[in-house]
Order: structure tokens, then sequence, then C-alpha cells
């Protein structure tokens, strides 16, 4: 049903706009709590009940000076590189060594690294949608785009894993060449724990550097030139939290309306543009009639740090709050989608960043997302399963949910530049605000027509298996084999 006539787009881009305000909304951090009182205050003007924060310990990372220099055999020459987060700080005085150059691609890396600061080339695995949307339960893309759609999933990074070799080989430090990065930066805020075991866990001291300076640095480091780097800074103990709000329903079940707070820069796409839908919904549904299950508002902390928010929240309401969740409904990014000009920097397409809207395996899901997609306008998205090609759960932060045996809806898009500095107010799709809430509003009645275990029912258990299977090829490819472990 069409519900975006509720919602107002210039007030949700107002509130990304106060959100952004606060800087950097990283976990543990003054803006990333500043936002968090701003969540509780507008669910507080919203009228909704039970409104809390659930505390999280955490360490907060707050780099100071950061400095990577090569010398070129005449001069030190400073290169543009970005910390990676939670890695290991140099001495005050920083570091100074020689590069090693190590091939991504290779299976055997000779020579001595001991000391030595590792120098190699990321790449992003091709995010082919047309190929994906294969796998898909639908679509709504009137203007048949999606086929052309070749980013580079930014989340995938290739070469990674010697980051880890680089350490265990006696290392100094290590540098990564973001050679596929669309719009040639290298202020990216990755890996941030979705797949890495322990974020702490980064013993070495380590830097981004962008494509533009790739040529140089590969060759330096091939012919063992020194460098210099600095990172200086402090990890100290620190608290984040969960937001939680309800809406009380004419029943025990419940429905979580979900997206998390935190950021790695100002990032307007990444999530206050989430955030501004969830908070919409809020209001809606606390200011009209009583839904008839509860709705759970939950703005969860530390996505970049490892998802924590989401799974501390279910791992401390697993008898409580799990067992009577009906549907999980997650919304991150609503972007606009980015593309290289001539000259190799980003520049707007014109059309909404394609969207993949994640959910059970059965037709009556099927059938009310996409008839809500359609009637509020959310074009270029496709329905895609809770596992299969893209892994064994949902590449978004709701997608725990999914391991715990809820059923999810999860909304996410994923432009080029969403992990860096360059997510800014004009990346914001302002149009598409209400037609995403109108969307996830109209999901919220169709499914009041659902009983839990509909939602829940599993209608297409060959298709099932079958997305099981593609899962761990694509795992095996990804991986080559397991002996190259990405996040």
């Amino acid at each position: 049903m069409d519900q975006q006539t509720h919602f107002s787009s210039s007030e949700m881009m107002g509130w990304i706009r106060e959100m952004a305000s606060f800087g950097a909304r990283r976990a543990g951090s003054p803006a990333g709590l500043a936002n968090e009182d701003y969540l509780i205050k507008k669910l507080r003007e919203f009228g909704l009940s039970d409104i809390r924060k659930e505390p999280i310990p955490v360490e907060c990372f707050q780099p100071e000076k950061s400095r990577v220099e090569v010398h070129t055999g005449t001069a030190w020459k400073p290169l543009a590189a970005q910390w990676i987060p939670y890695c290991q700080f140099t001495p005050l005085e920083g570091i100074e060594s020689n590069l090693v150059y190590a091939d991504s691609n290779a299976f055997i890396h000779s020579g001595d690294w001991s000391g030595k600061v590792v120098v190699t080339d990321i790449e992003f695995p091709l995010l082919d949608v047309e190929l994906i949307s294969k796998f898909s339960m639908g679509r709504h893309d009137p203007g048949d785009t999606l086929k052309d759609v070749r980013h580079p999933a930014t989340w995938v990074r290739l070469g990674w894993h010697l980051y880890r070799k680089a350490f265990e080989r006696g290392a100094a430090g290590f540098i990564g060449i973001l050679k596929d990065q669309p719009g040639g930066s290298c202020r990216m805020y990755a890996p941030y724990g979705f797949k890495e075991k322990d974020i702490l866990d980064k013993p070495l001291p380590g830097f981004w550097v962008g494509r533009d300076d790739g040529p140089e640095i590969r060759k330096l480091a091939k012919s063992g030139a020194r460098v210099r780097l600095t990172l200086t800074g402090e990890r100290a103990p620190s608290m984040t939290h969960n937001v939680v709000g309800e809406i009380p329903g004419e029943t025990d079940e419940c429905i979580v309306l979900h997206c998390h707070h935190d950021s790695p820069f100002v990032s307007p796409v990444e999530d206050a543009s989430g955030c501004s839908v969830i908070l919409a919904l809020a209001k809606h549904f606390a200011r009209g009639k009583k839904p008839r299950r509860k709705l759970l508002v939950l703005f969860t902390a530390g996505h970049f740090y490892g998802s924590i928010g989401t799974r501390t929240f279910i791992a401390d309401h697993v008898h409580d709050v799990v067992p009577k969740v009906a549907l999980e409904i997650t919304v991150e990014h609503v972007a606009k989608e980015a593309v290289e000009d001539s000259h190799g920097a980003l520049a707007e397409s014109g059309l909404a960043e394609g969207t993949g809207v994640f959910l059970p395996f059965n037709q009556a899901m099927v059938d009310v997302v996409l008839a809500n997609l359609k009637d509020n306008g959310v074009d270029r998205a496709f329905l895609l399963p809770p596992e299969g090609p893209l892994g064994p759960y949902p590449p978004t932060d709701g997608g725990d949910w999914y391991k715990a045996g809820v059923p999810l809806v999860n909304f996410i898009s994923n432009p080029v530049y969403l992990l860096n500095e360059e997510d800014d107010f004009h990346w914001v799709m302002e149009s598409r605000l209400p037609k995403v809430a109108g969307a996830v509003a109209g999901i919220v009645l169709a499914t009041e027509q659902l009983t839990k275990a509909e939602i829940a029912a599993v209608g297409f258990a060959a298709y099932k298996l079958k997305m099981k299977l593609i899962k761990y090829l694509v795992l095996a490819k990804t991986t080559r084999l397991g002996t190259r472990p990405v996040y």
C-alpha cells in the first residue's frame, strides 16, 4: 500500500544534518555518545515508551598524528594515507624501515620481511548485480537499469590476508594500495570487524594509500626503498549504547525497526540516512493507530565495531525479546549511485543506488515486500534470499537476526563511497527517503494479516538448499578454498 505521503523528505533530511553535525560517530567517541543522546531525545519527543540506553563496553580508537613518507632516492615525500581502524600505534617518533612488496595473488612469498613494511595491492571483487539478480526472488526495476551495474564490492578486501601474514613473518608495518577504489580515495574506514574474529587484534601499524600513488609506492617497495610511518593516538576504555524505544501493540509479539547509529566519518549516507527512516517510522506509528504487534525501535551501536550492538542485543535478550519477534526490519543507506567520470572522479549517475532487500524463503513475504516496493516507488530494488551468493547471512547490520532464527526484511544499498570520507550530504537521495519509509510502513501493516509462523515459513525448500550450495561455492572461490580469508 502507498504510505509515502505520511513522511516528509525535508524533515528526514533535517534529522540527517543534525546527526551528521556531531562528526564521526564512532563507537564510544564523544560524537557517538552525543548522537545516542540525540536519538533518545527524538524518541521522547515522539512519545515512545520504555526508552532506554543499553550499555556496551568498547575501546575507543582515537588517532592523533598520522603520516606516511617514502624516500624517492633524492628526498622524503609524504603520501596521502589513511590509518587502518584499531591497528597498532607506532612510537611517538614513528618508525623508519625498508619497504618490501608482496604480490597479493601469490601463494608463496619468499624473502625476508622481518622489520620491514609490507606493501600489497588490495582488490575488490566485482559486484555483478545482473548475475546476483539471477538468484533473486523478484525485482522492481521499471527502467531495467540494474543489469548495467558493475560496481566493485568495496566491503570485500582481497589481499587483506597479507596483513596477518606480515605480522607472522616479523614485519614492522603494512601498507595496502586501494587499487580498485572508484574515485581513487584512500580515506576508507576498514576493516571494521564485520568478518574479523576480533576488531582489536591488529598488531601492526597499517595504512591505506590510493590508487594514484600505487604505481610509485609499488615500484619503491620492489626496490626496497625507505619509508617512515607515524601513527600516534589513544585506545582507551569507553562505553557505547544501544538505543531502544517501544510502541505498544495489541499482542505480545513484536516487530523490530532497526538501524545502526554509528558511522565511520561524518557519513550522512552511512548511516544517518537509515536512522532518519527509522525515526520517521517511530514518529508515524507512535502517533497513529495502535499496531497489532508491538514495535521495538532499535538503534544499535558499533556496526563499525564488529556489529557489536546487534550481537549484544540478541544475546542479552535471547529469552525475553527474541522469541517474540515476528519480523526484524533493518534499513541502511538511502543513497545516490556514484560512477566515475572521464577523469576518474566520482559523479552522480542520476539514479538511486541499487537496493538489495533480503527476506524470508516464502512466497507470502515476497508478495508483501514486492507490492510495497512498487506501491511506494522504491525502484532499482531486487529481492534476495537471506543466505546465498552474498554469504551465510545478509551483509547488513541486521544479518545476525537471521543467524538467531528470526525472519527478517533488510534493506541495504552499497554505493562505492560508503566506507569513505567522501560520503557527503549530496549523496543522500532525499526524494527516496519517504519512499523507503512508506515501503517499510506498508510491510508492517501488511504483515499484520500474517501469523508469526506464516512469516517464518520456508516455502522454497529446494531453492534454499540451492542457495546453501551457492554460498559455499562462492566462499570457496573468494577465499581460494580458505587460504585467503577476506574481510
